[in-house]
């Protein structure tokens, strides 16, 4: 990189660019050491102030793992889910070869107050049954995901729900309940310190909230869902058709 005065990218940005580039042509791969913020100020002629910015952006955007004591390694543990496709959490990260594994946090009833009644299409008051699940990925964690399901669809389910249990399989199997589709909604969020822990990130750190409400093939919304998910491993794609 040759950071150009007429060029109005900052000095960081190019740095960043430079690096992504390498990454995405094969120059650099996962596991590979980058120089130290010292070597990137020299070897580009900009301050090391910069560099560590550089270094640190990378570090949240989960392209590179800064590790005490041995410097900077290339991770780009970016996971891939879609918008194209409905399927369970599980299918989807074994269809790109992954491991995943979930962990069954906890398990109540409660009542459907008037906004998750009209998400579900219940009366307000109606009995739910709620699951909150911590979802990894090749032994990290990406996701704590709630579940919200009108109880009267599904009486006794929490008797078949455990860790690594698909809950869409024990919908299909025991209650003949087969999720066909589902209304996605997505924004940016910031983890809280429960959350964090959970999911091994730093306080406040930025996380993609994804609310679903899913539906069986008679129409009927079946389930209500809200995720956390980390944004520094995990990307959403879609697919547009223009014609």
């Amino acid at each position: 990189m040759e950071p150009r005065t007429s060029d109005s990218t900052p000095f960081y940005k190019q740095l960043k660019n430079k690096i992504l580039d390498e990454i995405e042509s094969g120059k650099l791969s996962s596991g590979d050491k980058l120089p130290s913020e010292r070597e990137l100020a020299d070897l580009y002629g900009i301050s090391r102030m910069t560099a560590r910015h550089t270094l640190s952006i990378l570090e949240r955007e989960g392209v590179v793992e800064r590790r005490v004591g041995s410097g900077t390694f290339v991770t780009n543990k970016k996971i891939e889910m879609d918008f194209i496709t409905f399927n369970s959490f599980t299918k989807n990260m074994l269809g790109k070869g992954l491991r995943p594994n979930t962990q069954l946090l906890s398990v109540r009833k409660d009542l459907a107050k008037p906004s998750l009644a009209r998400k579900l299409k219940v009366p307000e008051g109606e009995e739910v049954i709620v699951f909150r699940r911590l979802r990894l990925v090749d032994g990290t964690p990406v996701a704590i995901e709630e579940s919200f399901l009108p109880y009267g669809y599904c009486p006794g389910i929490e008797e078949h729900i455990a860790d690594d249990t698909s809950l869409y399989q024990v919908l299909e199997d025991v209650y003949q309940i087969v999720l066909v589709k589902a209304r996605e909604y997505m924004q940016v969020t910031f983890s809280d310190e429960a959350e964090s822990k959970l999911l091994r990130i730093k306080p406040e750190s930025p996380c993609i909230l994804l609310e679903a409400v899913a539906y069986d093939k008679k129409g009927r919304e079946i389930e209500f869902s809200k995720s956390i998910t980390r944004s520094d491993i995990v990307r959403y794609y879609s697919e547009l058709h223009l014609k």
